[in-house]
């Protein structure tokens, strides 16, 4: 039994229906992931409106700074090289909203080369996008035969604080301070854009 777009889905934040001028959406959602809700907000923030090949071939340059290229023998399906000259070809994420309180819209970020102003490498943070992405496009060859999920848009990518990671610090004298993590719930949608060609086609 089909999915009723026209109604909330449960764990998603928008209606799963199509935008005017859009059509053929494919979805992913994950929960609790543990990575900082500050680096998903910016991530989602520059993905959002590109497709999802040109997505993920820019988050493989992000996580080059530190030595991660894409290996499918690998568990995780990322090795780590050391080396320099891969590390100079990453490329770094605008980080260009405050993000906390200060003069001048303080973003805690050093500026990076070019016209891009302050922005960061968040390495964990992409990869967990990639993954993200990917599943999505998983889904979209699914329902979706006819399609090249690579040139699908994000038209919606989104970051949500989850559960909260309790922990514990130790501190001097036998005493303890708490030690809690939110954590990331991430979701995204992959849309179609209908041209001249695809009147008629839905």
């Amino acid at each position: 039994m089909g999915r009723d777009r026209s109604k909330p889905q449960k764990g998603y934040t928008q209606l799963l229906q199509n935008k005017p001028g859009y059509g053929s959406l494919a979805t992913a959602r994950t929960v609790n992931v543990d990575v900082h809700h500050k680096h998903c907000y910016h991530l989602s923030r520059f993905l959002r409106g590109k497709t999802a090949g040109a997505a993920i071939t820019y988050l493989h340059q992000v996580i080059k700074v530190d030595g991660w290229i894409p290996h499918p023998d690998a568990p995780s399906g990322f090795k780590r090289l050391d080396s320099v000259g891969l590390r100079n070809q990453a490329k770094a994420i605008p980080y260009i909203i405050r993000s906390r309180g200060g003069k001048g819209g303080n973003t805690m970020a050093g500026h990076r080369k070019g016209k891009m102003g302050p922005g960061r490498y968040p390495v964990k943070a992409s990869m967990a996008f990639i993954g993200l992405i990917e599943n999505a496009m998983d889904n979209a060859r699914q329902h979706f035969e006819d399609l090249d999920p690579e040139e699908m848009e994000i038209t919606h990518l989104a970051a949500h604080r989850g559960q909260i990671a309790r922990g514990w610090r130790a501190r001097a004298r036998g005493r303890s301070s708490p030690k809690d993590h939110y954590q990331v719930n991430l979701e995204i949608f992959l849309e179609h854009e209908e041209g001249e060609d695809d009147e008629g086609e839905f």
